[in-house]
């Protein structure tokens, strides 16, 4: 079994990095294999609604410039997701929200 993260935290190694490990460490005393994405510093851009992953129902993005595929193909690969961000303003940070 695997869980990854997906950091949405600006700071790369900051609280919410923190949390997420916490997490972890419970998780792999369970022996589930863990992987956490940080998403700081990264570029990523947000759908263009082109459909072109529902036409070719193929799993991937048809925009290749960033690294939503790599989240895309490791999402796959997971038995679960755990989705980290700070709080600003009472929502989840841009980068999560997309």
């Amino acid at each position: 079994m695997k869980v990854i993260a997906i950091n949405g935290s600006a700071r790369k190694g900051g609280n919410t990095a923190l949390m997420i490990r916490r997490v972890f460490q419970e998780l792999e005393t369970e022996g589930i294999e863990t992987e956490m994405i940080e998403l700081s510093g990264k570029a990523m851009h947000g759908c263009i609604a082109c459909y072109k992953c529902a036409k070719n129902k193929d799993r991937r993005c048809a925009v290749t410039k960033d690294f939503v595929n790599d989240c895309i193909a490791a999402m796959d690969a997971a038995d679960g997701i755990i989705l980290g961000s700070p709080t600003y303003f009472a929502n989840v940070s841009a980068v999560i929200s997309g």
